[in-house]
């Protein structure tokens, strides 16, 4: 399992990303305005492989600004970064911005979708420079590849659709990347599509297995939560179209010319009058996926007050309850930035039968940023004993399921670094059997 730790692993201790915190903001304190990275500054930055370098250069051109400018003015920093021979040193470039600056850490899955679009081009092995991305903030990269790929100006159909995974992670042999696949395949029917949820949904259902067709699911509707959210739509779209006039010859005819047009969005994305939109209107067999992602959307919709969306997760059907507790607890992870002490305080409210699932959602959220158990594992054994504790080591077994898929003596020497009381349990969710 590969994440982007060899590109930051120097500033990875407290110590070295308080001394990186103070190298950015020397660096940014030096210049009063923006002032862009030129092209020669960045590619020298980029063969010397030098992250902070990048890092600093990101800082100098948009700390000064604010807002959606600041934003849309780190998107076309990474678009100028990234390229397929770039795809550690721009994800290594992220990081170490993120360890100093709160808002870039909270805003990083989108970042790494922009880095993951820009690497691929029309021509390109997709499944090569898939494979070059890394874990960094849930692994947007991967999805953005996958993203480019469905928009890159040609008909999305079943036939290349359903072989893209095979090639990239066949079967079982690397479940946590096929998963990434295939999970990016929602992100990308849905902007292939212009956000049409229905019809994305109807893509994913091409795929030939149960598992594939849900972690597809759930790409689609996370595109379509956070693009509905208030602000905007994703940064991936401000990718798409950032990469027309650069004049990269690589570029040339990925039909971004053709990318998805948020004017003309035609399927309603959000309800004002309906919590559980859409889920509350997508068929049966979507509902279980839907839920995964409805906590963000209720979140936002009560200010952030846990006790008041677990009351709206209550209402929710038996098939998503669950679930929308699970969102819950992966909400809560990202508001906190990981912050153990918030995130169970968020995840002690609702009905105790289905707190433990938020924190599921918590601790998988965890690992999900890391690709580090062991980030899971700590999380845990600050719980409190009760009924929540034990499920939250379960959880954190099944994550360990995923990413060692088809290495038992890895899956037992991670649980076998749980507390004494949790390591029946990390088992348990690992499947692992008794003497194994």
């Amino acid at each position: 399992m590969q994440n982007a730790g060899h590109e930051r692993s120097e500033w990875s201790s407290p110590t070295g990303r308080a001394v990186l915190a103070v190298m950015l903001l020397l660096g940014g304190a030096a210049c009063a305005r923006p002032q862009a990275a030129t092209k020669a500054e960045i590619d020298a930055a980029a063969a010397r492989r030098d992250t902070v370098a990048l890092a600093r250069l990101a800082e100098r051109e948009c700390t000064p600004r604010s807002g959606a400018a600041k934003q849309t003015c780190y998107e076309d920093y990474f678009v100028r970064l990234a390229g397929s021979d770039r795809v550690h040193v721009a994800l290594g470039a992220l990081s170490a911005l993120a360890a100093a600056h709160p808002d870039i850490q909270r805003d990083g899955h989108g970042y790494t979708h922009v880095i993951g679009i820009r690497a691929w081009h029309p021509g390109a092995d997709v499944a090569a420079i898939f494979r070059s991305c890394t874990g960094l903030f849930q692994s947007g990269c991967y999805h953005g590849v996958i993203q480019a790929y469905l928009t890159e100006g040609g008909s999305v159909d079943s036939a290349r659709t359903v072989k893209l995974c095979d090639e990239i992670a066949a079967g079982e042999s690397d479940r946590w990347l096929r998963f990434q696949c295939v999970h990016g395949l929602g992100h990308g029917f849905e902007m292939a599509w212009n956000w049409e949820l229905p019809h994305a949904l109807k893509g994913c259902d091409w795929l030939h297995n149960a598992w594939d067709r849900y972690s597809c699911y759930g790409g689609v509707f996370m595109e379509n939560a956070v693009a509905s959210m208030p602000g905007g739509h994703h940064t991936s779209v401000h990718a798409l179209s950032a990469t027309m006039p650069m004049g990269d010859s690589a570029m040339a005819g990925m039909g971004h010319d053709h990318a998805p047009d948020p004017a003309k969005i035609t399927f309603k994305m959000r309800d004002s009058t309906d919590a559980l939109y859409p889920c509350s209107i997508v068929d049966t067999v979507y509902q279980f996926s839907c839920y995964q992602l409805q906590g963000g959307l209720i979140l936002n919709r009560v200010q952030g007050n846990f006790a008041k969306a677990t009351a709206e997760c209550d209402k929710a059907p038996p098939i998503g309850r669950s679930q929308c507790y699970v969102s819950l607890g992966t909400n809560a992870s990202g508001i906190t930035l990981q912050n153990t002490k918030k995130s169970i305080e968020d995840c002690s409210h609702g009905d105790p039968g289905y707190q433990p699932f938020c924190f599921s959602g918590v601790v998988k959220n965890y690992i999900d940023v890391t690709a580090r158990p062991d980030d899971g594992l700590a999380f845990c054994k600050e719980v409190p004993p009760g009924l929540n504790r034990g499920p939250c080591f379960a959880a954190v077994g099944e994550e360990i399921a995923v990413l060692h898929s088809s290495d038992m003596e890895a899956r037992k020497l991670a649980c076998a670094r749980a507390a004494a009381d949790g390591e029946a349990e990390c088992r348990r969710g690992a499947g692992l059997l008794p003497g194994q």
